[in-house]
């Protein structure tokens, strides 16, 4: 069974060698990204290949289970309360997460079928601080203090008490990491602010305005079309992403399948 596959389960030495190039590109010293090509079309095939890479880039987080597919339910998040990545819409540049104590390092994407549109941006936090860091300072530092987040994320109960307790700022130094740590989904932000009656001011309007604004720069995001039987790995602490609205192909609905795994090297 999928929940019972651990690194050890299957010996694959062409595996673990392409984990040791992933790993290393998911480094500190490399992009914080991967992009594969040619996973296995057959859905369980492909399934199974992806978790036994995944396994041994990181340690799976079951917060949604070890595999969760990303599919349009045609609800809306405005209405319920669903992750974005379950309807059409733009999910707009954030990170995944919005539980306090649940933070992946990395998350993958497996296409199995794609779209007209749906297209994946990466964009660097660290670079969008520096940018900010020079024009705007003072809105840099809005973004260093605790914002209450709406509760999505599986494992907390949605209690008045428990929302007051998910808060933590969108940039932040991680302990024994040099780099940054970026944590945002302006919506559950603002949802986050309404549900425990907390105004946000001008200045955290105007700093997350300008934070979205980076983000959406073309000349500051990368853009890439995942085709069935790609995957991508990133990581989910220095890039943001988004996804661009899609419609389906005739007779096809969009199926992308997402992991989150721990940075098992940082524990």
């Amino acid at each position: 069974p999928f929940s019972a596959y651990r690194r050890s389960s299957l010996s694959l030495p062409g595996l673990d060698s392409l984990a040791a190039r992933g790993r290393a590109a998911l480094g500190p010293k490399g992009p914080g990204v991967v992009w594969l090509h040619g996973f296995p079309t057959d859905p369980e095939a492909a399934r199974l290949a992806y978790l036994a890479l995944g396994c041994r880039l990181g340690a799976p987080l079951e917060n949604y289970g070890r595999l969760y597919d990303i599919q349009d339910l045609g609800i809306s998040h405005l209405d319920e309360p669903i992750p974005v990545s379950q309807t059409k819409h733009t999910t707009t540049f954030h990170t995944d997460s919005a539980r306090r104590e649940t933070l992946p390092g990395y998350v993958g994407l497996l296409c199995l079928q794609d779209a007209v549109g749906g297209d994946s941006q990466l964009a660097s936090a660290s670079v969008v601080h520096e940018e900010m860091h020079k024009e705007a300072p003072h809105l840099l530092a809005r973004l260093y203090r605790d914002y209450v987040r709406d509760i999505v994320t599986p494992g907390t109960e949605r209690t008045d008490a428990a929302l007051h307790a998910n808060r933590f700022p969108v940039f932040h130094a991680s302990a024994g990491r040099d780099e940054l740590t970026l944590r945002y989904m302006r919506y559950w932000i603002e949802k986050g602010a309404e549900r425990a009656e907390l105004e946000l001011t001008e200045e955290d309007v105007e700093a997350m305005d300008m934070l979205d604004e980076l983000f959406a720069d073309k000349a500051l995001h990368a853009q890439l079309h995942l085709n069935p039987g790609d995957v991508i790995f990133f990581d989910n602490r220095d890039l943001a992403h988004n996804r661009t609205p899609y419609e389906d192909l005739p007779g096809e609905h969009r199926h992308l399948v997402r992991m989150w795994l721990a940075d098992d090297r940082a524990a």
